[in-house]
């Protein structure tokens, strides 16, 4: 027979696993929402460490990720950790959405210049000390055209190699 002791063991052993079962179904992770089940209550993800609760009559408040109940359990880790992929991808995809518009723009900029032209300018405006970034655009049009090497572009420009930058964003309206 078991003792009284061990009786008491195994029912607080019981009720110590409902409720940990309990909390566990309390919330529901959905791909961009957290719905508590008891209250009502829905987290949506504002940004890595801030998640907006909009509560059953409907009033939205910031909370801190680390404030929340389910704040330590390892489906918001797996729902943050989704979030922070998300959300480099946008980023990336908007840098390269911006990379493609500078090397359309240009193209377009130096359509109507011929290679030899186009590096007559060049020297001519290095000469004149131009901007850097309108050296550099130039330049990278001229890689893109295959008329200078981009391993090259160091000595031409007379800088570090560090310091090449493909993708840099120039206006002609622009004043640097």
């Amino acid at each position: 027979m078991l003792s009284r002791n061990q009786l008491w063991t195994l029912a607080l052993l019981f009720l110590t696993a409902s409720c940990s079962g309990e909390k566990e179904d309390r919330y529901i992770f959905e791909t961009d929402r957290i719905v508590d089940t008891e209250s009502g209550d829905t987290y949506y993800v504002k940004n890595p460490d801030t998640l907006t609760v909009v509560n059953i009559d409907g009033v939205a408040e910031p909370v801190t990720v680390s404030s929340t109940p389910f704040a330590e359990s390892n489906q918001l880790k797996q729902m943050m950790d989704r979030y922070e992929q998300k959300l480099q991808a946008r980023k990336d995809s908007v840098l390269q959405a911006q990379k493609a518009q500078i090397k359309e723009n240009r193209k377009e900029r130096y359509a109507d210049y011929s290679d030899d032209e186009l590096m007559n300018r060049f020297n001519e405006l290095k000469e004149e000390g131009a901007p850097f970034a309108q050296q550099m655009d130039m330049m990278a049009e001229l890689v893109r055209r295959e008329v200078v090497l981009q391993i090259d572009l160091p000595e031409i420009l007379d800088i570090d190699p560090e310091d090449i930058d493909m993708d840099i964003e120039y206006s002609p309206d622009e004043k640097s």
